[in-house]
């Protein structure tokens, strides 16, 4: 899927200009250190998914098993719901799941096994606000085949000049009381 962490801005993200906006947040932090990108609503519409986020569109095979994973949040002292499916454009079939937010930052994610045609048409993740006016933020858009598989970010600690294996604790702990 092209643009899935928003380093080239919202390119190829679409939104109803007419009742919601998407823009990148500056100022809010993702857990993956990646943009952010914040869908603000400002009126939702008579169907539960409008107004309704798309992200950029891709190909899927029928038969192959495929993975979403998106880190979202909602507004502080807000909690609301999304539904967050991939969707075949033209057909709009497809399969997904109806997530809870909160204010704090939550990597949610679907694993499903494709069973309508083949693209074309091209898939999109589909983002229903469920007639819910609360903004929220979105980062670190995943789709990828196979099963869901959890990422590390952050830091790991290294040992910085560690002992050799063959040092005793006597003198392991004098150089650590020394250093």
């Amino acid at each position: 899927m092209p643009n899935p962490y928003f380093e080239e801005g919202i390119t190829g993200w679409t939104i109803d200009a007419a009742r919601a906006v998407l823009s990148i947040d500056q100022k809010e932090k993702s857990p993956t250190g990646t943009p952010v990108m914040k869908v603000t609503v400002n009126a939702v519409g008579a169907e539960n998914w409008e107004p309704e986020v798309h992200s950029p569109s891709f190909n899927l095979t029928m038969g192959k098993t495929y993975t979403y994973a998106i880190f979202i949040k909602a507004e502080p002292d807000s909690v609301r719901t999304l539904g967050v499916n991939f969707e075949q454009l033209d057909t709009w079939v497809g399969m997904g799941q109806e997530i809870t937010l909160t204010n704090e930052w939550v990597e949610y994610h679907f694993t499903g096994v494709w069973a309508n045609a083949s693209s074309p048409p091209a898939v999109v993740i589909h983002i229903g606000v469920n007639l819910q006016k609360d903004d929220f933020w979105l980062s670190y858009c995943r789709v990828y085949e196979g099963k869901f598989v959890q990422e590390e970010f952050g830091e790991i600690p290294q040992a910085v000049d560690p002992m050799p294996k063959s040092a005793k604790l006597a003198s392991t702990w004098g150089y650590v009381k020394n250093d």
